[in-house]
C-alpha cells in the first residue's frame, strides 16, 4: 500500500510547504514542521513568517507620506522641536521607521492624549509616562518631555505653552500625529489663552511644495508652530472596517475593563475583530481594556473557530465588519510567554489589548489582517 502524508499550506498564503529549498516559495525549516510542533502550532511559510516578525516588531511595511517627509526636511534643517501627539488607547507602541529615522536628534517632546478615558484612581499618569518613555526608547528616541493630558482634566494649557517655549529655544515646532489621535483638540485648548502680538496671522495654507494643508501659528516674529495632517491609520484596526464599526470600537467616555479568566484550551473572541486562546500553561487572568460597545464570549478552543465563523454571519456578538468575513482576513501569532510574574500587554492597535502575568503560557491571538500587534509589559500596570 502507499503510504500517505499530509499535504501542508501555509496558515496565511495557503503556499504547499516545503523544507528542500530555501529559495522556494513555501519553505519552512524542517526542525519546524515536526510532529510536536503540528500538533499545537499553526505553520507559516519563511515569507509569511518574516512579514509578521516585522509587523510585530514595528517594522512597519507601510512608509509615511513622501509630502510629510518632506515638511520634516525642514523640521531637520532647522532643528526644530516636534511635538509628537499618541493617543493612549489607540497607541500600542509600533512605529513607521522611516519616520522614526528622520526625526532622531532633534528635541521630541511627546504627548498622550484621551487620559480620560481611564481610571485615574487605578491607571497613573506616571505608568503611562513610564510606557511611552519605554516604546520611544525601544526605537532609539529619548523624549525631552513626556505629558499626559485628557480634555477633562485641569492641565493647564498656559503650562503647556510655557514648555514648549522653554523647550523650543526660538525654534519652529512641528506638530504630528495619527489622526484621532486628538492633535486638532490639544491646539484648540492651547488656543484659548493664545495671544497674538506678531505680525503674522494664523493661517491654513497649503505647505511650499506640498499639496498637505499645514495650520500655521505664529510663537514669535519668526517662528511657528506647524500643525500637520494626520499620519495614516493603515496599521490600525480603524482602517480595516467600516465608519460604524470604527465608532463602536473607539471609546467615547471611558475605556472597559473586563476579567477573563482562561484555563489551557480555552478562548474569548470579541465580537467578529479578535480571538484570544491560551494554547499551553496554567489558567490566567486576562484583563481586556476595550471601548464599552465591545461584546465577547467565552468558548472552548475546539469550539472556537466554529463558534467565531458562525458569529461572522449571526453576528450574536458585536461588532461584526463586512470586510472581514473569513479566516484569510485574519492573521494569527503565538506568544511563549516569559515566567517572570510581570504583567505583559498584548495589544492591536486602535483596538486595545489584554494585560496578564507572564507565567511560561503560550498565548494565541488572531486579529484582522494588516493590523500592527505588539507585546510589551503593561502601561498600566
Amino acid at each position: 500500500m502507499a503510504k500517505v502524508k499530509r499535504v501542508l499550506r501555509c496558515y496565511k498564503c495557503g503556499v504547499v510547504l516545503q523544507s528542500l529549498d530555501v529559495d522556494k516559495k513555501g519553505y519552512i525549516p524542517a526542525s519546524v514542521a515536526t510532529r510536536e510542533t503540528l500538533s499545537t502550532h499553526v505553520l507559516y511559510c519563511q515569507n509569511c513568517f518574516e512579514e509578521m516578525k516585522k509587523l510585530n516588531s514595528g517594522e512597519l511595511s507601510k512608509s509615511v507620506d513622501k509630502q510629510t517627509l518632506k515638511i520634516l526636511d525642514d523640521a531637520v534643517a532647522t532643528d526644530a522641536v516636534i511635538i509628537w501627539v499618541v493617543d493612549l488607547f489607540a497607541f500600542n507602541g509600533t512605529f513607521k521607521m522611516d519616520l522614526v529615522s528622520k526625526l532622531k536628534g532633534l528635541k521630541i517632546m511627546v504627548i498622550g492624549t484621551k487620559y480620560d478615558l481611564f481610571n485615574a484612581k487605578r491607571h497613573s499618569k506616571e505608568n503611562f509616562e513610564r510606557y511611552l518613555i519605554a516604546r520611544f526608547n525601544e526605537v532609539g528616541i529619548e523624549p525631552a518631555n513626556v505629558l499626559i493630558i485628557g480634555n477633562d482634566d485641569s492641565y493647564d494649557p498656559k503650562s503647556l505653552v510655557n514648555s514648549i517655549h522653554e523647550l523650543r529655544q526660538g525654534h519652529d515646532v512641528y506638530m504630528i500625529g495619527t489622526s484621532m489621535s486628538g492633535k486638532t483638540s490639544l491646539v484648540n485648548r492651547m488656543m484659548k489663552n493664545y495671544e497674538n502680538n506678531f505680525r503674522w496671522t494664523i493661517k491654513t495654507e497649503y505647505y511650499p511644495g506640498t499639496t498637505l494643508k499645514v495650520l500655521e501659528i505664529p510663537l514669535s516674529n519668526s517662528s511657528f508652530l506647524y500643525e500637520l495632517p494626520g499620519l495614516s491609520l493603515d496599521t490600525s484596526i480603524i482602517s480595516k472596517v467600516e465608519k460604524d464599526v470604527q465608532k463602536v470600537i473607539t471609546p467615547k467616555k471611558s475605556v472597559k475593563e473586563t476579567s477573563i479568566k482562561l484555563s489551557q484550551d480555552e478562548a474569548v473572541f470579541f465580537g467578529g475583530l479578535i480571538t484570544v486562546e491560551l494554547i499551553r500553561g496554567e489558567a490566567t487572568l486576562f484583563k481586556a481594556f476595550t471601548s464599552e460597545y465591545i461584546e465577547y464570549k467565552k468558548v472552548s478552543s475546539n469550539k472556537l473557530d466554529e463558534a467565531f465563523k458562525t458569529n461572522l454571519h449571526s453576528r450574536i456578538i458585536r461588532p461584526v465588519s463586512d470586510s472581514l468575513s473569513s479566516f484569510s482576513d485574519f492573521d494569527l501569532f503565538e506568544y511563549d510567554m516569559e515566567d517572570d510574574n510581570l504583567y505583559h500587554d498584548i495589544s492591536v492597535e486602535g483596538f486595545g489589548w489584554v494585560s496578564f502575568i507572564g507565567k511560561g503560557q503560550t498565548i494565541r491571538i488572531s486579529f484582522p489582517h494588516g493590523a500592527a500587534l505588539k507585546e510589551t509589559l503593561s502601561k498600566v500596570y
